[in-house]
């Protein structure tokens, strides 16, 4: 029976899982299915077998703080599929979010879906090449130092921001701003810089 839930559980973290590789943009699948549909149907499922097992079996025999006191208790198939689910939980919440910041920050699609596969297969793996992939970007999209550019300037009256004020802010305010570096213009907290 517990290599029943391990196989329900898992199959419909990969259905998740393929839904989110292929399309990562679709709002439904990043911001609801993957993110809070799945992974709260998981984490229904491993309440059910904890609270189950802690039910029947009492608290766990042993020191749990030690390797040999885990292992005793993930002998069990139930625990131990229970404890998989529980990977299985978060590793999509972190793919979701990796999936939206990506998406958000128009990340080349070859990094976007290394970053979310091998979070699937090897969850820090995949969140360690999302954060450098999105690093190293942010810092390929920052002028290169040069003569200090004016921030703002005023014209009519009115406060002016440049382009150079817009870049050292880091992203998009969505105001409508004259001088906007980001593409598409005007989409509140876009870090893509138009070339």
């Amino acid at each position: 029976m517990a290599e029943t839930f391990f196989q329900v559980t898992n199959t419909l973290a990969l259905l998740a899982w393929i839904a989110l590789v292929l399309f990562p943009g679709k709002k439904v699948i990043a911001s609801l299915l993957c993110a809070v549909v799945v992974p709260g149907l998981l984490a229904l499922a491993y309440a059910c077998v904890i609270g189950w097992k802690l039910a029947t079996n009492g608290p766990p025999p042993g020191d749990v703080m030690t390797l040999a006191g885990l292992r005793a208790v993930f002998s069990d198939d139930w625990v131990f599929a229970a404890a998989w689910t529980h990977y299985l939980t978060f590793d999509m919440v972190v793919g979701a979010w990796i999936a939206r910041d990506s998406v958000r920050r128009g990340m080349p699609w070859v990094l976007r879906t290394a970053a979310l596969v091998l979070t699937f297969l090897a969850g820090p793996v995949g969140f360690l090449i999302h954060i450098v992939g999105r690093s190293m970007l942010r810092r390929a999209a920052e002028p290169t130092p040069g003569p200090k550019q004016p921030l703002h300037y005023f014209e009519n009256g009115l406060l002016v921001y440049t382009a150079a004020y817009h870049l050292q802010r880091g992203s998009c305010c969505g105001s409508g701003c004259r001088h906007c570096p980001y593409e598409p213009r005007h989409v509140e907290g876009n870090t893509q810089v138009r070339s």
